[in-house]
């Protein structure tokens, strides 16, 4: 679920409405965490990236640099199931609005409320700004609700 060819959609949702789907899905195992994503996550998360071909453009040579610092530098959460990482978040804050540019969840763990949990974390973190996801998979975004208010062009 990355913006790789991605639409825009934007969060349709309210603040209550995010708060109610996040605790819904909260697992209360212990075990099962979101977290901010933090250099010591990094070589878990590159090898989990790494079992799937869509990410391999983030991983190649001339990239692999430049996400490392990204991974860093912008908005980002790990999810965690029994202590291992299974997806993350990855979003852009400039102050007008947030925007999603990628969400993953193993294929194992989807269907588990991970990628929820991870769009109400950065919904919570940032309560006063508008939310927005680049997809390349609207029918997740649609079944949860979002609205698609327009769509992307690479130059």
């Amino acid at each position: 679920m990355s913006g790789q060819d991605g639409r825009l959609c934007q969060s349709a949702i309210n603040q209550p409405l995010v708060t109610a789907l996040f605790n819904l899905v909260k697992n209360p195992n212990p075990m099962n965490k979101i977290l901010k994503y933090t250099h010591g996550h990094e070589t878990e998360l590159l090898a989990l990236l790494s079992e799937e071909s869509d990410w391999s453009s983030f991983l190649d040579a001339a990239a692999i640099d430049t996400f490392r610092q990204c991974l860093l530098e912008t908005e980002t959460y790990v999810c965690e199931s029994e202590g291992q990482i299974c997806g993350y978040l990855r979003a852009i804050v400039d102050g007008f609005g947030v925007y999603v540019s990628e969400l993953y969840v193993a294929p194992q763990h989807r269907g588990n409320g991970f990628g929820v949990r991870l769009l109400g974390r950065i919904k919570q973190a940032f309560p006063n700004q508008e939310v927005y996801v680049l997809s390349d998979e609207d029918l997740y975004y649609e079944k949860l609700g979002y609205q698609r208010i327009g769509s992307i062009f690479q130059l």
